[in-house]
């Protein structure tokens, strides 16, 4: 197995959804404008209907089908989940230098309040989820693929 190419595989898939997602949603980042039900996470905080058949549905199914295939793996489904989790980071910020209508500066602006984020005297270091997806990874890779 070529670890390397999973993650640049899976990798180049999150940098395409980047793409497709900055140019459907423009300026409606998030939740802003969007159909369906949402779960609230407390505060201002909600993670949308579309997100979640995106994130949490579509790409685990898409990432489980060579268990499908070919038999359960457990070193494969480290990286995966270490590729995923690591991937949707790049995604997220991808999407604010391949937007045509966003900025990236907006980043650490106030358009970027839909989600919460690690604050030192009150200035946006960095997202929350994006440490919690560093976590994840790093820990599947100690735990099942090192």
């Amino acid at each position: 197995m070529d670890t390397l190419l999973i993650f640049i595989w899976i990798w180049g898939a999150m940098i395409a959804m980047s793409f497709w997602e900055a140019y459907v949603e423009g300026r409606n980042a998030w939740s802003k404008r969007k159909y369906g039900w949402r779960i609230d996470l407390g505060g201002d905080f909600v993670f949308p209907a579309y997100h979640f058949y995106l994130f949490v549905i579509m790409w685990p199914l898409l990432l489980t089908l060579p268990f499908i295939m070919f038999g359960w793996d457990l070193h494969l489904f480290g990286v995966m989940i270490s590729a995923y989790a690591s991937g949707t980071i790049i995604e997220d910020f991808l999407w604010y230098v391949v937007n045509p209508k966003v900025k990236l500066r907006e980043f650490w602006t106030e358009f970027s309040d839909y989600y919460p984020w690690f604050t030192v005297n009150g200035k946006k270091i960095v997202p929350l989820g994006y440490i919690l997806g560093i976590l994840i990874a790093i820990t599947a890779w100690l735990a099942l693929w090192r």
